[in-house]
């Protein structure tokens, strides 16, 4: 068994020999033991000890208990070296060795097993030591399987008479991997010592991105000299524990990675914590020269880790880290951004190149939309790899473009080009087989490499690739996910799913408003395709949701939908108590509106014209319309369960209201518009009344957010599905996406946009003012010194012919043109610095 490279380089002699297992007596010098079986090979030099080689005065060393077994992890082949991927397991063990006295580093390996917070104990010489490792929060769903992550614990301990350590399992087993007794050197005592010494310190420095390879070499020829041996040891293991965190932190998502070590974006980052964790553990970290880089990366790794899973514990001890950052260096901008100051920095969007006839939405839209852009330029052409990705791995990757739809609807090719490469990558990657998720997971997870990726391509380009595409998830929605229940109704038979299989086990064996997701593809080729087969299969499953809506069953309110409907008993949540909690491990199963399914009803009405899908909405409304005087409620103030209870959180609900804004533009029903002026988006409003003040006031926001911290948005993200553009916590953008193409449906769920745009300036800014099937109006506003020419895509309008009007300057020109069918292209010269209106309105007869 070989010592693992990156830990002990060049300590040891290269050559192999056969584990012997001899008595030691031990002097001041460096000793590393590793546990296992004893069939291993083993470096020269290095101490075996198997489970059953036992402690006595002759031997010097050896364990204390007899009930350990070996154990090896085959899981960790590809990320680990035969000192890592094995060791001793037991519910306690204790190792004892005749150490001379003195002041010794006991640095120790091991495996966290199953636990996210570690319980194992540690003592010292019967001393209980408390280990201060970073806990982690666990996952909704519960672990499986053994972790392929291992940590490490460092102490410095005197030794007065004898020396012993025991780690003692509390809620799992110790699984012990090795560890290293180095006498206490590390101070440098020569000129040699310092010089190396000196270089440490610049290595520590947080600021410096210089890599250790050069310094660990150094050291390796210091340790040649007898003298040097402990210093040069000490300092191998600290900076080679430094440079596998700094691996790790590097690695992350990238799947070029997970092929080289077995292990996702959640085995690195972990990996990475608790590696920067084992330079700060212990009551001497302070004094190291490595303490601020490893605070430094650790605290910005448990901040972006907080931010991706709202752990507790991730999000205390990442403020708590950024605090301390702050205290020692409060004048470097990076760690003034993490600890929430807000940095403008001068940038080429300062100044909007306004002139006296500029509309304010124009102004405010240029400076937002080309802030973004340039936001997008630095992932695509400083970050993405060629394959499309962008480091966070696909399934988080994808999530970015949410925010970058109307950049590419409004014609911007930088943001097409990133979209269609990550759209591509995702496609040819391991991830995903014959058009959807290659394994199954729960359909928030499953669903996004497809639905964030895929769909929208039918509107960026003519390619009919990206059309067939869409068919695989027809075929499987029509298939393999759904099915009918013991009642006749279709619907999903799991919200755990792939290409190839379904997880049928309770309770992932229900339909949940999050499947809206997984069918998103197929609304789109049903739009794009018109097909007989999945029109009839969307309406089979649509009238399952109508008809369960209307159940009371465990007092949901009449019209409400549900969370979840079993397969294939049809029961509201199965065998729950309640109508509104799934438990189905993740939260986002449990009842906030189901609104999801609310647009797939939404979108069914569209192309059946059959009223029928829309009275769930209007229930919705009228359910909202009886309480709204109790919308306003800082909390919600009825019982659990009740109508008003359901009331107040889809009245307070975006998504809901995003819903029926779509509605409300595609009806034309003007009914509830006072509750949509008092509770709908900013764009709705502005549609309803025509005042542009609400355009502004939507998109300041976002402003307050581009306008800073850039590298916060490019440079030091982690976890890709976490660029947040507004806060808090949003990575869409409705309103630009409702100004530019007529709709801002939530993530683009369904084909309602009324208008695209190709091949525009960035100069260009865009105002739908209105649109349905018969008419669309558009205001654009150019900052171009020039005269731009921009394509635009008529998506809603019915073929037939219409007149073009043009408006500049008070001087009107029309044209006539024919809609032969969505998508429809007309080339237009937009004036530099006038407003110009479009109006098209059908050609009388």
């Amino acid at each position: 068994m070989k010592l693992f490279n990156f830990l002990l380089l060049g300590i040891f002699l290269l050559s192999c020999s056969k584990p012997v297992q001899s008595p030691i007596e031990f002097g001041s010098q460096p000793y590393f033991f590793d546990v296992g079986g004893s069939d291993s090979n083993l470096k020269h030099s290095t101490i075996l000890i198997t489970p059953e080689f036992g402690y006595s005065s002759e031997k010097g060393y050896g364990f204390k208990e007899s009930d350990l077994s070996k154990f090896y992890h085959k899981a960790t082949e590809k990320s680990r070296d035969e000192f890592l991927i094995d060791g001793v397991v037991g519910n306690k063990l204790t190792f004892k060795a005749d150490i001379p006295e003195g002041k010794w580093w006991l640095t120790i390996w091991f495996e966290p097993g199953m636990e996210d917070s570690i319980t194992t104990q540690l003592y010292i010489n019967d001393v209980k030591n408390e280990l201060n490792l970073q806990p982690f929060s666990s996952s909704a769903e519960p672990r499986e399987t053994i972790q392929k992550m291992y940590r490490v614990i460092q102490r410095n301990i005197e030794v007065k008479n004898d020396f012993s350590f025991t780690l003692k399992g509390v809620e799992d087993k110790v699984r012990l991997l090795g560890f290293s007794l180095i006498p206490a050197k590390e101070e440098p005592s020569n000129n040699a010592q310092e010089d190396a010494f000196d270089e440490i310190q610049n290595i520590g420095d947080f600021r410096n991105t210089k890599k250790v390879d050069g310094l660990l070499s150094i050291l390796e020829d210091l340790k040649s000299n007898p003298d040097n041996l402990n210093f040069s040891s000490y300092w191998i293991q600290q900076l080679s524990i430094l440079k596998e965190a700094e691996k790790y932190f590097y690695y992350r998502g990238w799947s070029w990675a997970t092929d080289k070590t077995g292990m996702g974006l959640f085995d690195h980052i972990p990996q990475s914590i608790v590696l920067y964790d084992a330079l700060l553990s212990f009551d001497e970290a302070k004094k190291q020269p490595l303490y601020s880089k490893a605070l430094w990366y650790r605290a910005r790794l448990l901040y972006w880790l907080w931010l991706e899973g709202a752990g507790p514990k991730e999000e205390l001890a990442g403020k708590r880290d950024l605090a301390e950052m702050f205290d020692l260096f409060p004048d470097n901008e990076i760690v003034q951004m993490y600890n929430r100051v807000k940095l403008d920095q001068a940038d080429e969007f300062d100044t909007v190149p306004n002139r006296s006839a500029t509309p304010e939405w124009a102004s405010v839209q240029w400076e937002l939309t080309n802030r973004l852009k340039d936001i997008v330029d630095w992932w695509v052409y400083e970050q993405q790899d060629d394959n499309g990705e962008f480091g966070g791995k696909f399934g988080d990757d994808v999530e970015i473009l949410r925010w970058w739809s109307p950049l590419i609807l409004s014609g911007d090719e930088t943001t097409y080009l990133g979209w269609k490469r990550l759209a591509d990558g995702v496609w040819n990657s391991s991830k995903v087989k014959n058009g959807y998720a290659k394994n199954p997971s729960d359909v928030e997870h499953s669903s996004e490499f497809i639905s964030d990726t895929a769909p929208l391509m039918v509107f960026y380009t003519d390619d009919e690739e990206y059309t067939n595409r869409l068919k695989y998830s027809s075929d499987y929605f029509q298939n393999l996910w759904t099915g009918f229940n013991d009642n006749g109704d279709r619907f999903f038979k799991s919200a755990w799913f792939s290409s190839s299989e379904i997880e049928t086990e309770s309770p992932k064996n229900r339909d949940v408003s999050y499947n809206a997701r997984a069918t998103k593809a197929v609304r789109y080729y049903n739009w794009k395709k018109k097909d007989e087969d999945t029109r009839k299969a969307l309406i089979e499953w649509a009238d399952a949701w109508v008809d369960i809506s209307k159940s009371t069953e465990k007092s949901k309110p009449f019209g409400i939908i549900p969370p979840s409907v079993e397969f294939p008993t049809g029961k509201i949540n199965g065998d729950e108590p309640t109508w509104y909690i799934a438990n189905m491990y993740w939260d986002y199963f449990n009842w906030s509106g189901s609104t999801a399914i609310l647009d797939q009803l939404l979108y069914t009405w569209t192309f059946t014209a059959d009223d029928k899908y829309l009275e769930p909405i209007l229930l919705h409304l009228e359910l909202v319309k009886k309480f709204k005087g109790d919308l306003n409620s800082k909390k919600n103030p009825f019982q659990k369960g009740s109508e008003g209870w359901a009331a107040y959180i889809i009245g307070n609900s975006s998504s809901f209201w995003n819903v029926v804004e779509n509605w409300r533009l595609l009806t034309s029903n003007s009914s509830y518009d006072t509750l949509l002026t008092e509770h709908g988006s900013d764009f709705i409003k502005y549609r309803i009344t025509g005042q542009e003040q609400y355009l502004i006031n939507a998109m300041q926001p976002y402003l307050e957010t581009v306008r800073y911290n850039k590298p916060m948005l490019t440079s030091e993200v982690i976890h890709t599905d976490r660029v947040f553009i507004k806060e808090p916590r949003v990575r869409e953008a409705g309103i630009l996406q409702g100004m530019i193409t007529g709709y801002g449906a939530n993530e683009s769920a369904s084909p309602y946009i009324a208008v695209s745009w190709e091949k525009s300036s960035r100069d260009l800014t865009f105002l739908v003012t209105d649109s349905d099937s018969t008419k669309l109006d558009v205001d654009l506003y150019s900052f171009s010194d020039q005269e731009v020419e921009t394509t635009m895509r008529i998506w809603q309008l019915k073929q037939g012919k219409y007149t073009l009007e043009t408006l500049i300057d008070g001087k009107k020109e029309s044209e006539i043109i024919e809609v032969f069918q969505p998508g429809e292209r007309v080339e237009l010269k937009v004036p530099s610095h006038e407003l110009m209106t479009i109006k098209l309105t059908p050609l009388s007869k």
